[in-house]
């Protein structure tokens, strides 16, 4: 597949098949993560793969969450986050070495954003599919204990869900002459 294409067709994915994606692909898109463009050579970005134990214990925190202990919840939202947490192939926890330096933070938070580009293209080129997430859990302080994170030695920027699922439709994106302008 051609580099236009892949981009192209990258999607957000939101619903998974339970099938599995070889470690093969998993390293090449890390690989592929490797070489996002990198101001100052810092290489900031970190991704750390979460088995079954681990996934089931983001799993409890998510239900924590956002229902505290209201035990009324229904089977269907229990169920809805269960296949969220299980469902794709792999969670990849996205994280960004620190740095006290903020104009650097910020250089490198833009590095591994480009990281998290590459490492989804080369997903599609093989077929799969990626969703980077951000949201509470994934600033919770039991995530970073789960997940043996430090919070000083790096901020967890998201997690990635891949695996094998529903392509959404297209949507419709900017013309060039909206997002381009020349000044002369």
């Amino acid at each position: 597949m051609d580099i236009f294409q892949a981009i192209k067709e990258r999607r957000t994915i939101h619903s998974f098949s339970p099938n599995k994606v070889s470690k093969e692909i998993i390293e090449r898109s890390i690989d592929a993560a490797n070489y996002a463009p990198c101001h100052r050579l810092t290489f900031p970005w970190r991704f750390t793969s979460l088995g079954e134990k681990k996934r089931e214990l983001l799993f409890q925190l998510q239900l924590k969450i956002n229902f505290g202990d209201d035990y009324s919840i229904t089977e269907q939202k229990i169920e809805k986050i269960k296949s969220k947490m299980f469902n794709p192939s792999h969670l990849l926890i996205a994280s960004q070495i620190s740095t006290n330096d903020p104009v650097q933070k910020l250089e490198d938070y833009a590095s591994c954003a480009c990281a998290i580009q590459n490492l989804s293209l080369s997903l599609v080129a093989d077929g799969v599919g990626c969703k980077w997430s951000t949201g509470r859990i994934t600033r919770h302080s039991h995530t970073y204990e789960i997940v043996g994170i430090n919070p000083q030695d790096e901020e967890i920027i998201g997690f990635l869900w891949v695996g094998y699922g529903v392509i959404p439709s297209p949507i419709t994106r900017p013309t060039s002459s909206l997002t381009f302008r020349e000044k002369f």
